[in-house]
């Protein structure tokens, strides 16, 4: 099963794996996972790939703990239902191992791709990394609850079939009742047949004890995965808020940018324009000068009786 302190400790544990540096600047934030301290787009991607990596042995481990709640609903004797259960146990505690691990990477994440020292286009494109990361982590861990309940609808129903040939004289729904009320045993204690011996009695009693105890195992642990896909729910809906923020921002930076640069387009062709004009009349200013330049040295040489 995946411990409760997996589950809860996972976001607590960022205090631990953030750590603060002094730059010579300015003071900004590290973080760590596993080790690799995320203070470049390459470690961002590299512990985005290694989280990937983590959900696929998720996922394979649900399919192999899917085979084993089938093996266990089918045992044929108490020895062997207990053998698979323990098997079973096993790859679960190991997916909640691995779960928990995936959850405080995320969270870990999560803070860097809103880190406010990098540029707000690679805070943008790190939160989308990270929301789809957590988009198929949710996608698996509901794919997980799903097949647990399921099986716990199966193992219910095996668990009524076995009371059915044990307590011919008990209906279903007396049964259910008992399941629901934790009170099997006692209904056991009254309708079994007085035909069964001693170690007939003890057999069947394991066997519904052990049935029981897993259904109660199943349903703690589709109720702690129902609480880790809440928090996932909620992580991707603050970053997607951050996210909508970040993208308003830029977009107003890019609006002030294109504004910026058609003012200055504009400013280039007045001044261009004004030089052409400012050109040609130059020119006219030239050629009347020159005009009267002519005029008046043609009007004295004509005085002169030279013309």
């Amino acid at each position: 099963m995946i411990s409760p302190n997996m589950l809860t400790n996972g976001f607590q544990s960022f205090e631990a794996l953030s750590l603060y540096t002094d730059a010579t600047t300015s003071v900004s934030l590290a973080y760590e996972v596993d080790g690799l301290t995320i203070s470049t787009e390459a470690n961002f991607a590299r512990v985005a790939d290694d989280i990937n990596e983590q959900i696929n042995v998720v996922r394979k481990n649900v399919q192999q703990i899917e085979k084993l709640h089938t093996e266990a609903i089918y045992a044929t004797s108490p020895f062997k239902h207990s053998q698979v259960l323990r098997s079973r146990e096993q790859y679960a505690k190991d997916t909640g191992v691995v779960i928990a691990s995936i959850k405080t990477s995320i969270q870990v994440l999560g803070h860097a791709a809103t880190d406010p020292h990098i540029a707000k286009s690679d805070r943008a494109m790190r939160a989308n990394r990270h929301i789809a990361l957590c988009r198929r982590f949710l996608e698996q861990i509901n794919a997980y609850r799903k097949m647990e309940r399921e099986q716990a609808d199966k193992n219910r129903d095996r668990l009524v079939r076995l009371l059915n040939i044990a307590c011919p004289d008990v209906t279903d729904s007396e049964i259910l009742d008992a399941i629901e009320n934790d009170t099997v045993l006692e209904l056991m204690e009254t309708k079994l047949p007085d035909t069964c011996g001693p170690g007939e009695t003890r057999k069947i009693t394991k066997d519904v004890n052990d049935r029981i105890g897993d259904i109660t195992n199943i349903n703690h642990n589709i109720n702690e995965l129902a609480q880790l896909s809440i928090e996932l729910n909620d992580i991707v809906n603050r970053q997607q808020a951050k996210l909508d923020t970040i993208t308003v921002s830029v977009e107003r930076v890019q609006t002030r940018i294109n504004s910026g640069l058609t003012e200055k387009d504009y400013s280039l062709m007045s001044r261009s324009s004004f030089r052409r004009r400012r050109k040609w009349a130059i020119l006219i200013l030239i050629v009347f000068i020159i005009g009267i330049v002519l005029g008046t040295t043609l009007g004295v040489l004509k005085s002169q009786g030279k013309i």
